[in-house]
């Protein structure tokens, strides 16, 4: 590849000199990190496969750790005089200062992420020896802005006497060139689908100063190749892991050996990806994702980092109540109960956001109404982080670091409880987080205290965190991690022909032109389309099965796959057999037990209750209807969501306004022909002072919410919609309003049921319409069924007999007043067909009293259904059901129907009038 001359190695001529080899003379580099380890971890089952309890450990790592190695060895010698190293996230700080002081920078992107593409471009310039070229080459404003930046950098880098990481491959050739760098007598690259210029100059010093330099490629397995067509890119992951689980099942007593998945897009698929394999293999234990999270996406370290921030300045109410609750917080088992409690009340009660201050002065100041919870544990760790002396507006990096891990010690973080593997990980990279924000005074000299939390944040952020396991039998890999790795069997996933090769990704700070120039992969088609055949060769010999895969289809778009797989054998997805293993069977080779010794029930049903025990409105029915176990779950357990306090009102604000407005105004109006009669400054006294009891009531039930300006303006848009309303009520024919806000008891099978109808009318005629206010947009089809959406208004309408002839939403929405519903017959209400008029209707009712027969057949069925305990977790739209749903971790339905997809579950049907 580099050097014609040499003959790669065959893996078996690679470990025959690893196991000849001397300590020192033989140094194996690798393209990244996996493969390193794989390489170690297949020469140590070798070596202990020949009976030996010890030997020498064997020198593979990547490339890159290969000249950090040759840099801290010379600073052995060098002591003082060799230039300090830059961390990288001392680097991210310098590279946002050089970037900042640029008064001419851009900043819609923000300093930070515009030095994050800074740096990676100046690591492309360095890599492929671009650096002489900036500023020379004529091009884009931000490439002319780019070659500034870099300029300065340079000149920082040689003004401190520091080196970066993009740097270490130049240092390592002068120190090869010098005799200065301990010298093994070969190096081996193993797999390398490319190298860099920089790579190749420190390899020609090497071979210069006498090293054998010699390539060493991968596992040719020769094994049978396949590609398989699947309806969707979820479809073709869920196959992909049923086709894992059973070549894991097919050996229970040998072990599944290393199966390999590849997914191109893994970062951005991640949550889906390990939900989707989580769910099919059973066992967590079983796979391993190469790619790690965000440190930030830990729970330990979002505690942190969250505790931090509400310490210093207000968060939301929603976020207090997670860290409040939270079991990194001391005291969080002794008072688990009772901090749920407060969390709960705090969203009723308190403001929508809440810093350490304001928490302490609100619990002080208890609510007469409903007292909080005592937690006294959580008073005592306020009251010390409240205690602790105040650093002043701008510190030096290390104090900051040592203030906020007071701050968190004073909390009692990380709890009480023992840590768990994982988060016993965490906590160590936590604390490598906080001391390298400590080393950033080599960079900075001091910062304020938003700017501290930033940057720790943006350190956690920028490191990947992956525990370490035992070795999973599963690999789930990104595109460059699974180059020149071996697999008993691989599946290459996503290869469509918009996706594979990879479309050119110049990188927008350095010269176009001047990339494609050098070569670099990313900067033209050619040469992506080069690098991705190589890579699609080498999948095809890394394991003894090969399956390749591509999506037909993504929502709405035909795919087609890629060019780099035409000329292989396309099979049927069912000749794969990844359909039929049982799950259990998979669990009981992850706990190695037999059989007999498992038992798995099913039990869909709660003890029946007694009718007269049910307290409750019409959502009885309506939750029965959308899911038998939210019924039971809401109105017999008591589960019900948190509130999630906002700014200013709520949706449930705004309907108590609307529903308050509309009950006064036809208190003090009556009926149709008083309103037409009615003079219009008496109508506006009238909509004034509903408008002003509307915003009073509010006002009492929920302090704080609606004060000053913002009453004011309420009161003026209350008066609006209501004007706009009485409008559309003026031109109905004659009616008499009969009924408002009034107590209603329903009967529907064994249950009675409570509900407050919003309005009925006296039509001329003497016939009812039941009206029921809604300030969204409601379906007539959410009455139609045996599950029927909503049968609030057909309840009411079986409860007030057969005088009634039209029920009727009135939509009071800016742009949609008016009514939408069904009648006995034609103009009763503008707007609201007869059942036989309305084409979606007429289809499942011929008349107003066959769907009247429908309401009373559903609603009983539904009550009786839930009276003898009928709780199977059954949403009626599959997953389309639940998106509103808030009982998720008590159900568990991901679990049973999969993961939460965007277009998973029909709608409900569209009115059709």
């Amino acid at each position: 590849m580099t050097f014609p001359d040499s003959v790669p190695l065959d893996p078996a001529e690679l470990a025959a000199r690893l196991r000849g080899a001397a300590p020192g003379e033989l140094v194996v580099l690798t393209p990244n990190r996996r493969l390193a380890q794989s390489l170690e971890s297949g020469y140590d089952a070798a070596r202990a496969a020949e009976g030996l309890e010890s030997w020498p450990a064997a020198d593979i790592l990547p490339i890159e750790d290969w000249v950090r190695r040759l840099h801290e060895e010379s600073t052995l010698d060098d002591g003082d005089a060799a230039p300090s190293l830059l961390s990288e996230d001392q680097e991210a700080l310098g590279w946002e200062e050089i970037v900042a002081a640029d008064p001419s920078a851009a900043v819609l992107v923000g300093t930070a992420a515009l030095a994050r593409e800074a740096r990676k471009a100046w690591a492309l310039a360095r890599d492929w020896d671009l650096e002489g070229a900036l500023g020379a080459w004529e091009d884009s404003i931000d490439a002319q802005a780019f070659a500034r930046w870099a300029a300065a950098w340079q000149r920082r880098l040689d003004r401190e006497g520091w080196i970066d990481a993009a740097g270490l491959v130049s240092r390592a050739v002068r120190l090869i060139d010098a005799n200065r760098a301990l010298r093994p007598k070969t190096l081996v690259l193993h797999a390398f689908d490319i190298l860099v210029p920089a790579q190749r100059r420190l390899l020609q010093a090497a071979r210069a100063a006498g090293i054998d330099v010699v390539p060493s490629s991968p596992v040719d397995a020769g094994g049978a190749v396949a590609k398989v067509a699947l309806p969707s890119p979820r479809e073709e992951i869920e196959i992909a892991a049923l086709w894992a689980r059973a070549r894991l099942a097919a050996a229970p007593s040998t072990g599944p050996g290393r199966l390999g998945i590849v997914v191109p897009q893994l970062r951005e698929r991640r949550g889906l990806i390990e939900r989707i394999f989580a769910r099919t293999l059973g066992d967590e234990r079983l796979f391993d994702l190469s790619l790690g999270e965000p440190l930030t996406d830990r729970p330990l370290v979002d505690f942190a980092l969250g505790w931090l921030e509400f310490a210093s300045r207000p968060v939301e109410l929603a976020r207090v109540g997670r860290l409040l609750r939270s079991p990194f917080l001391g005291g969080a088992e002794r008072e688990l109960d009772a901090r749920a409690r407060l969390d709960a009340a705090l969203r009723r009660e308190g403001p929508p956001f809440l810093d350490l201050a304001a928490l302490r002065d609100f619990l002080a100041r208890t609510p007469q109404r409903r007292p909080l919870p005592a937690c006294p544990d959580l008073d005592r760790r306020l009251e010390a982080v409240a205690s602790l002396p105040r650093i002043p507006r701008t510190a030096v990096p290390h104090e900051w670091a040592q203030a906020f891990a007071a701050r968190l010690a004073a909390a009692g973080f990380p709890g009480e409880r023992s840590l768990d593997s994982g988060e016993f990980q965490t906590l160590e990279k936590w604390r490598e987080a906080l001391g390298r924000l400590g080393a950033l005074g080599l960079v900075t000299a001091r910062l304020d205290g938003r700017d501290a939390l930033r940057q720790l944040r943006q350190v956690a952020a920028g490191t990947l965190f992956q525990p370490e396991s035992g070795g999973a039998p599963v690999r789930i890999l990104g595109v460059l991690e699974s180059a020149g790795l071996p697999f008993d069997a691989l599946w290459v996933s996503g290869l469509t022909d918009d996706a594979w090769p990879q479309a050119p990704r110049p990188h927008p700070l350095l010269p176009v032109s001047l990339q494609r120039r050098a070569g670099i992969p990313q900067s033209s088609a050619d040469l992506s389309l080069a690098l991705d055949r190589r890579i699609t060769e080498g999948w095809s010999r890394a394991a003894g099965e090969v399956v390749f895969s591509w999506a037909l289809a993504d929502a709405d778009r035909a795919l087609a796959p890629s060019a780099l797989v035409g000329g292989v054998r396309q099979v049927a997805p069912e000749s794969l057999g990844a359909a039929a293993v049982p799950t259990k069977r998979l669990a009981l080779f992850t706990a190695g037990r037999e059989p007999q010794a498992w038992e798995f029930l099913r039990d869909d049903d709660a003890p029946a209750i007694d009718p007269a025990a049910v307290r409750g409105g019409t959502s009885i029915l309506a939750d029965q209807a959308a899911c038998p176990f939210r019924a039971f779950a809401k109105h017999r357990l008591g589960a019900e969501p948190l509130e999630s306090p906002e700014p200013g009102l709520d949706a449930a604000d705004r309907g108590t306004l609307l529903h308050a407005l509309m009950s006064r105004l036809w208190r003090d109006i009556g009926s149709h022909a008083r309103l037409v009669a009615m003079p219009g400054e008496a109508l506006a006294a009238i909509v004034d002072n509903a408008a002003r009891i509307a915003v009073a009531r509010v006002r009492a039930d929920r302090p704080g919410r609606l004060d000053g300006p913002l009453a004011d303006l309420e009161r003026e848009r209350l008066a609006r919609v209501a004007f706009e309303w009485l409008a559309v009520d003026r031109d109905r024919p004659p009616f008499d309003v009969v009924h408002r806000e009034d107590r209603v008891e329903m009967a529907a099978g064994p249950l009675t049921i409570a509900g407050r109808v919003d309005r009925v009318d006296r039509l001329a005629s003497g016939a009812l319409a039941v009206i029921d206010y809604k300030s969204g947009s409601p379906r007539v089809a959410g009455w139609i069924g045996d599950r029927p959406d909503d049968p609030q208004l057909p309840l009411y309408a079986l409860a007030m007999g057969d005088a009634v002839a039209a029920v009727a939403f009135a939509r009071l929405k800016a742009g949609e007043f008016g009514f939408s519903g069904l009648a006995r017959e034609e103009g009763l209400i503008p707007g609201v067909p007869s059942v036989e008029g309305h084409r979606g209707v007429a289809r499942v009712a011929g008349s107003w009293e066959e769907l009247l027969a429908q309401w009373r057949a559903s609603t009983d069925d539904l009550a009786t259904r839930f009276a003898r305990g009928e709780s199977a977790v059954d949403p009626k739209r599959g997953l389309a059901s639940c998106r509103h749903c808030e009982l998720h971790p008590l159900c568990r339905v991901h679990e049973r129907l999969g993961a939460l997809a965007p277009d998973e579950g029909p709608g409900a049907p569209e009115d059709e009038e």
